[in-house]
């Protein structure tokens, strides 16, 4: 019993020493089990993140107010006189400031969506008057064409379609703004004026977001009075559209680093080893959002995108050092070259830790996401790095050095 427990210390002892190289371990290969349970438990969190307004669509004001306040306090004020609002303040001496974040009114995104359909019914309308133009003036000269009278009467049926599905979005629009702006005077209108009615539903909806606003800001000022401000407004649509860019642009971005990967090594393994090496990180670092809640929005593409050059860098270092050069054994390389990748790391780390807790105390939502995402990401890179992609090329490589 005592042998078992000296033994276990020795290993122990072993594990934690500096200059002790795991890759020569009998059963290194077990190592990558870590990434691949960071990743499962990543893959439970992913589902949790929270977009921000800028995706997931809503209001933002941002002031700044000499009055003590606090975090709890103001949303716990700001929710009794807006449903839904939640607030975040940081504190630079005696300046108090504070970020709402209020979700988008119903009638209000409704509003916005039969104003982009009124849009959509103008753009058909637009395009069967210039058919009818066209049918038109051939019949001038040839009359008795049957197939420009075919294509007129075509033509015609959809203006009308067209200017009834335009009265129909605008109509359905003004009832739905109807709470912030007298609709009562504008009700009536010309239905066969298709300008008309589209200059009617902008100027509506504008008029309504603006009084809605004045509103907002209202309220606000009745719980916690400040002068100046900024007010930014994401509909769902328009972040709906930023969403659907963003993961194509992170898709994109991590399709070129692949081709890049494998016209790099030709070898399917060790490309497929930098790859899962890269997605892992982005995949561990989005999970840490969800698990800690940082939101998400537009500033984490600039994240993950980087995050993504990070990866690709401390990979590429390891797999070409093990791949490339012949001294020694892999596993040394492997070992020598955790040394450098690992220094590498743990200054990036530490330079996103720090602008991470200055976002964090002064609240700067745009860093909080940007140095989150890179933040997890470079620390999950370690793990994935050196018990993963690492670990891969290791096994790769001895097997084909002679013993």
């Amino acid at each position: 019993m005592r042998w078992h427990v000296s033994a276990a210390y020795e290993k122990g002892l072993r594990l934690i020493d500096l200059n002790y190289n795991f890759y020569e371990a009998k059963r290194y290969k077990l190592f990558i089990l870590i990434p691949i349970a960071l990743l499962l438990i990543s893959l439970f969190f992913i589902p949790k993140i929270q977009y921000d307004s800028s995706l997931a669509g809503g209001i933002t004001v941002q002031f700044s107010t000499t009055n003590a306040i606090t975090t709890r306090g103001l949303t716990s004020s700001m929710s009794s006189v807006i449903k839904g609002a939640t607030a975040s303040v940081s504190r630079v001496g005696a300046v108090y400031t504070a970020s709402v974040i209020i979700p988008e009114n119903t009638s209000i995104v409704s509003a916005n969506d039969k104003l982009l359909a009124l849009y959509s019914a103008y753009g058909s309308y637009s395009s069967a008057e210039v058919e009818l133009v066209s049918a038109d003036t051939g019949l001038k000269s040839n009359p008795t064409n049957a197939t420009l009278r075919a294509s007129q009467a075509s033509a015609q049926a959809n203006v009308t379609a067209s200017l009834l599905n335009m009265s129909s979005d605008l109509s359905s629009e003004l009832v739905l703004l109807a709470p912030f702006i007298n609709t009562t005077a504008i009700s009536s209108y010309n239905k066969s004026d298709a300008n008309g009615m589209l200059a009617l539903g902008k100027d509506s909806y504008a008029n309504a977001s603006g009084s809605y606003k004045s509103k907002i800001i209202s309220e606000m000022r009745s719980v916690a009075p400040f002068t100046s401000y900024s007010y930014q407004e994401v509909t769902p649509t328009l972040g709906a559209f930023f969403l659907s860019n963003m993961v194509q642009i992170i898709i994109a971005a991590f399709i070129m680093i692949a081709i890049a990967v494998f016209a790099v090594f030709r070898i399917p393994i060790p490309s497929l080893a930098v790859v899962f090496g890269a997605a892992n990180d982005i995949l561990v670092a989005l999970g840490a959002m969800g698990a800690f809640g940082i939101p998400m929005g537009l500033a984490s593409v600039g994240g993950l995108l980087m995050l993504i050059g990070y990866s690709i860098d401390t990979e590429m270092l390891s797999s070409i050092r093990i791949l490339k050069r012949s001294e020694d054994t892999a596993t040394h390389r492997a070992f020598a070259t955790m040394k450098t990748g690992t220094t590498m790391t743990i200054a990036a780390i530490i330079s996103f830790a720090t602008l991470f807790t200055i976002a964090y105390v002064f609240y700067i939502p745009t860093y909080i996401e940007i140095a989150g995402v890179v933040l997890f990401g470079l620390i999950a890179d370690i793990f994935t790095t050196w018990f993963g992609n690492t670990i891969m090329i290791v096994w790769y490589k001895s097997s084909r050095e002679p013993k």
